[in-house]
This record gives structure tokens, sequence and C-alpha cells, in this order.
């Protein structure tokens, strides 16, 4: 029953003009969009449509909440579910924006009883019960391809998508068990292969955050994946294979080899 009255819901949203204002916020923030096909450039506003219409933003910090920021958001986040079709990430509810870095609390437990307390900087977080929270700055740095393989909305989708099957271990949601184990056991020796890269010296496409967990690992990679697709494809092919099987799609096919500046 809710099902048949949130799809009447969509249909209804989509229905709607898109908005001219929003097209030029995309152009401006969200700059693959100028690389989509035109069945992909569709599908890219209408979840930008639905998102918008079923998400709640929020202003932290003194932040002003306006549609550059809320389209700038979604049209980042569209484009990683371009593959996911039907997917709306639907556990979400809000999205927390802050006017730059942020400090969230932290501890640790200290040996003979008590806890260590410090303040820690983040970028961006995805919380299970429903929120994620992003720094505007790095929002807009992502979107406009300014800082390397680097999006923080790209990362937090990823944890957001590892969250569907209801743990974040860096596997995402696969067609069967026996494809999970298979896609599990391959990323393991991605992760080696970055590990050994980073003890040679050798360059590696990302950051070695990446090798905080396996849902960490599973975020950055994904971040390099949509970010600097070719780059990541010439370092590890077999984990930009394993990528391109979780999100259902090959960014390297439509971004240029050579960007514009």
């Amino acid at each position: 029953m809710f099902g048949w009255l949130r799809e009447r819901r969509r249909r209804a949203i989509l229905a709607r003009p898109f908005p001219p204002a929003w097209l030029e916020i995309l152009a401006r923030n969200v700059r693959q969009t100028a690389w989509l096909s035109d069945d992909e450039a569709e599908a890219v506003r209408a979840w930008v449509a639905v998102f918008l219409a079923e998400k709640r933003f929020e202003g932290c910090g003194g932040l002003e909440v306006t549609d550059e920021v809320r389209v700038s958001i979604a049209g980042q986040a569209a484009l990683v579910m371009l593959g996911l079709e039907g997917e709306h990430l639907d556990r979400l509810q809000s999205v927390l924006v802050y006017p730059g870095d942020y400090l969230a609390p932290k501890s640790a437990p200290l040996e003979g009883g008590g806890a260590l307390e410090w303040q820690e900087e983040r970028l961006g977080e995805t919380w299970a019960g429903g929120s994620m929270v992003l720094s505007w700055p790095r929002v807009v740095a992502g979107g406009r391809l300014r800082d390397g393989p680097r999006s923080v909305v790209i990362h937090e989708c990823a944890h957001a998508v590892d969250m569907l099957d209801g743990e974040v271990d860096g596997i995402p949601p696969l067609a069967s068990p026996g494809e999970t184990r298979g896609w599990a056991a391959a990323i393991d020796d991605c992760q080696l292969h970055f590990e050994e890269a980073l003890d040679e010296g050798r360059s590696v496409p990302f950051d070695d955050y990446a090798l905080e967990s396996p849902g960490e690992f599973f975020a950055v990679a994904s971040e390099c994946f949509f970010q600097d697709p070719h780059r990541l494809a010439r370092f590890d092919a077999p984990l930009y294979g394993l990528l391109r099987q979780a999100w259902r799609q090959d960014p390297a096919s439509r971004v240029p080899f050579r960007r514009p500046p």
C-alpha cells in the first residue's frame, strides 16, 4: 500500500517541469553533468527532483539552505545512483549542511577506566539513523572537480549504499550471496595491492584514509571511481571492475581522458 502511494507521489513529482534555474546550478556545480548522454541527463534530473521533494535539508552553523545548496548536493548524489535504478536512499531522511568543516566529539576508553575525549574535524558523515552531514565548501570543490579524486557527497553516498544491507562493511548490496562472497574476496585483494603500493612509495590514486576500514576503502575508492576513473583503472583495473559491478555504470566511458580546465 505504502509503496504504491510512494510511486504515485513520485510520478506526480516527475510530471512537473524541471526548473531552468536548477539546470544552471547543475551546470555550474556538478561539472560531470556536461558529459552525460541525453538518457543519463534525463535520469539525473528525475532523481534530483525526487530527492529534493523527499529529503529535508537543514543548515547548521548559520548556513542558509538555498536551491544552490540543495541542487548541488542532489546532483552529485544522482550521478552516483545512475546505475542503481529505483534506488532513492529511502532510509536517508535529512541532509545537514555546515558552512565549512566542522567538529564532532570523539572518545576512546582508557586502560583502568575513564575515557579520553576530544573534538575531531570532519568533512562529512552518514548516520544509521537517517541523516547525512556535509561541509558546503567540500561539496562545491567535489562538484566542480577542484579536489582531485575527492568528493564528500560521493563518499557519503557510498556509505549510505553500503548501509542498505544493514552493515557498513565495505560490501554493497549485490545480486546473490555467491556474488557477494566473490566480490568481498576480490576487494580484499585490491586493498592489499593498495597497501603494498603505499609501503613501496609508489604513486596511488586516492588517499590513505581508505585504509581506516573496509567501509572507508569502498567509499574512498568510489570517490576516485567517479572523479578520476581513468587514473583508477590504470592503477588497479580489477578494482575499477569491481566498482563498475557495484555501481552498475562505467564513468570512464563518459569522463574525458584529458578534461578541459
